[in-house]
């Protein structure tokens, strides 16, 4: 029995992941952070280096050369694979860690409620395990991050998050090209533009199979971004790559941000408030 959407197994790796983030938050919860930010650090570079070392296990292995470019920046979540983990080495909190909270949040639960990867595949496989485990380390890291005080995703730096994720795209339309150049990716550059091929971080446009929810971005797409001007799509539907994402990043990241990341800085903002009070408190007991 294969990995269906709504199938047991489907939900088995939902409660996994449930249990998963609750028992380490027992562990950790009273723990110094430091301690804390070794643990989650470890989970990130674990992270990491699975994405390098899956090239020894089936199906990568067996598919030799072309499968060197699943460890690429080919996607979203691979890019943040990558970078997190020396992104959490900088201890003072920066934008960058507001960042990492959002995409690997999105990541995280994008992975374990869509889980393309492991979808019509046995739920017991290497690469299966390897999916979920990047996924859930994401979503866990950040997420304990945030409890545990670690990191918290602060309202005022809303406005990096399309800048980044725009930036985000580039890297991953970079690297396909890069891929396309050392002969990894066997394809002529008009196939790269067809948004049903090698897009699933949507930098080509809206894939095929999210056709349904178009009406919600080709709106906010000037026409000159889905405008081939160069005639190299062969007529098909086309979009510039990552700047056709400029307005619906600015109008839907920020919002789910926000949605994310609201329950930390109101918790902070009642916090302050309580604090302010009781030395306000302290002051008239004083006089």
């Amino acid at each position: 029995m294969k990995i269906t959407l709504g199938n047991g197994f489907y939900f088995m790796y939902i409660a996994f992941a449930i249990i998963f983030i609750l028992v380490l938050w027992l562990i950790l919860r009273k723990k110094d952070k430091k301690v804390v930010r070794i643990v989650l650090l470890v989970i990130l570079f674990l992270n990491f280096a699975l994405h390098f070392v899956k090239q020894a296990f089936v199906p990568y292995i067996n598919n030799q050369p072309s499968a060197l470019s699943r460890s690429t920046l080919q996607n979203i979540c691979a890019v943040s694979t990558v970078f997190c983990p020396f992104i959490y080495l900088i201890k003072k909190q920066n934008v960058l860690h507001d960042y990492m909270f959002f995409i690997c949040m999105c990541g995280g639960l994008g992975g374990l409620f869509l889980p393309t990867e492991a979808l019509n595949q046995m739920p017991f496989t290497f690469d299966v395990f390897r999916f979920y485990f990047c996924h859930v380390g994401m979503l866990t890291v950040v997420l304990l991050a945030a409890i545990l005080g670690v990191y918290r995703p602060r309202l005022k730096f809303f406005w990096v998050i399309p800048l980044f994720f725009l930036l985000q795209e580039g890297i991953i339309a970079a690297n396909e090209c890069f891929l396309i150049q050392v002969g990894l990716v066997k394809c002529d550059y008009s196939a790269l533009l067809d948004r049903g091929f090698r897009n699933s971080s949507f930098v080509f446009g809206i894939r095929p199979e999210f056709d349904a929810v178009k009406f919600m971005f080709d709106p906010l797409v000037p026409e000159f971004f889905k405008t081939d001007a160069f005639h190299i799509n062969n007529g098909k539907p086309f979009y510039f790559p990552v700047l056709w994402l400029i307005v619906p990043a600015l109008v839907y990241l920020i919002p789910i941000y926000i949605i994310l990341s609201c329950p930390f800085w109101i918790q902070d903002l009642i916090k302050s408030k309580k604090l302010k009070t009781q030395s306000g408190k302290g002051d008239i007991i004083k006089i």
